[in-house]
């Protein structure tokens, strides 16, 4: 008896010696400074395409942009309710891709650089990399509108960021954002974004391609008019092997407030009228159809359903699934 306790404490001396000479240092290394996140991104596939949500970050608006319709005091109690800040209101970007197998199509780029009101975004091209995804990889981008979290992933030098990339976009869009008097056509704000917008269109030259809604821009992946947030805003309705996807774009850019109050303003809106009215029929389209949905600004991966309840709806995340 004694000889076995003599045994198992040597043996958990030397364990004990092994822990201390290598795990502890470890992990007291590790220590010395703030954990890193790891650049995101999360696959799935639809049918026969593999789906890929990109994270870009996240960014900050102020809340006086949201609810530009209601009473201060309604507004301020679903703020509450809902562990919303006071002063800004948090919004995630995250570029999706689609890979049919033939075409790799990207649906918007990001940010591409961290701003001042989005220090913590313009992290895509990292993404891209951690994902093993090459930008000369991608043969179509597609916009589903000009806003700057959406075409500013061109970079300062549109050609080359993805210089096998072809652009298509709504061609309402299109001749919204290249007009000689966007700046009449467009908010104060957005048209202070236009000539950035169109240093990208006359880089790309002739690899820009307007289209209409309603047509494919490949086999499986239909353009749809939902225009309110911008004249031209498009979302995208993918179809593989009896699988549906809808990719909003910022046709319901919130998962609280969106959802729940349709019809409550947003000032990036550019008409907040239309806006109110195109979200209630695409989120009752995805809630009738039982479509599985992608959100752009959706708490990342951003992939769900969309539920009726009461006047409003509710977003249901979708859980993660890491074999596929």
């Amino acid at each position: 008896m004694l000889a076995t306790n003599r045994r198992a404490f040597l043996k958990a001396a030397v364990a004990g010696t092994v822990v201390s000479a290598l795990e502890i240092p470890e992990f007291a290394s590790a220590a010395a400074g703030p954990i890193q996140a790891s650049p995101g991104h999360y696959s799935f596939t639809l049918g026969a395409f593999h789906i890929t949500a990109l994270c870009d970050g996240v960014f900050f608006l102020p809340t006086d942009s949201i609810a530009t319709n209601v009473q201060a005091d309604e507004k301020k109690a679903y703020f509450d309710a809902h562990y919303i800040a006071a002063d800004v209101f948090r919004l995630q970007a995250s570029p999706l891709l689609i890979d049919t197998g033939e075409k790799r199509i990207l649906i918007d780029t990001g940010l591409g650089r961290s701003t001042g009101w989005a220090v913590h975004a313009g992290r895509v091209a990292k993404t891209f990399a951690a994902a093993g995804i090459t930008p000369d990889s991608i043969d179509t981008i597609v916009l589903t509108h000009c806003h700057p979290d959406h075409i500013g992933g061109f970079g300062a030098d549109p050609a080359k960021q993805f210089p096998n990339a072809e652009l298509v976009l709504s061609e309402i869009e299109l001749d919204l954002w290249n007009s000689p008097d966007a700046a009449s056509k467009l908010p104060k704000w957005a048209a202070e974004t236009a000539p950035a917008v169109k240093k990208v269109f006359a880089a790309l030259g002739d690899r820009v391609h307007p289209i209409k809604t309603g047509t494919d821009v490949v086999t499986g992946v239909t353009v749809l008019d939902t225009a309110g947030h911008t004249q031209g805003h498009i979302s995208l309705l993918v179809a593989s092997a009896n699988e549906q996807l809808l990719i909003t774009g910022d046709a319901a850019p919130s998962i609280h407030i969106t959802f729940d109050k349709p019809e409550w303003h947003i000032k990036w809106d550019h008409d907040p009228d239309k806006g109110a009215k195109t979200r209630r029929a695409l989120l009752d389209r995805a809630a009738n159809d039982r479509l599985l949905v992608a959100g752009y600004h959706y708490p990342f991966p951003g992939v769900g359903h969309v539920v009726k309840d009461g006047m409003g709806f509710r977003w249901l995340p979708t859980d993660w699934v890491w074999d596929s």
